[in-house]
């Protein structure tokens, strides 16, 4: 897979998830993005930071498989407490964790409490992937 594909299969994938606002990197913000943080309510950032390329394998041509980690900041307000971060880490994971599609596997994720940072409450996903 080429990295433009790799992106496209991650964010069709985010696309369909059903929850708060997605921020996307290098697009403008929708205007229920703009709107969930101006009122300093529930969104997400979605980036996605490519890893190790390897050729594994040869044949007629080699075969590339690319690596690399879907990463999810989930912003909340500020004062409501951690359970509205993690509820909506859990639906991501639920919605990402073990994906499979045309030539992308999305594996085992990761979360970090960050905590509160500039008006919000923040976690972190860390979801690796590996594409061929």
């Amino acid at each position: 897979m080429t990295f433009e594909q790799i992106r496209l299969a991650i964010e069709s994938r985010m696309a369909a998830w059903d929850g708060v606002p997605v921020a996307y990197d290098s697009v403008p913000n929708s205007p229920a993005l703009t709107q969930a943080m101006t009122a300093k309510s529930s969104w997400v950032r979605l980036s996605i930071n490519h890893g190790d390329s390897s050729a594994p394998y040869k044949g007629s041509e080699p075969g590339i498989r690319r690596t690399g980690l879907v990463q999810l900041q989930i912003f909340t307000p500020l004062n409501s407490g951690s359970r509205p971060a993690a509820d909506i880490a859990d639906s991501l994971v639920r919605h990402f964790q073990f994906y499979r599609t045309d030539g992308i596997e999305i594996l085992t994720a990761s979360a970090q409490r960050i905590g509160p940072e500039d008006d919000y409450y923040r976690y972190n996903l860390s979801i690796p992937f590996r594409a061929g």
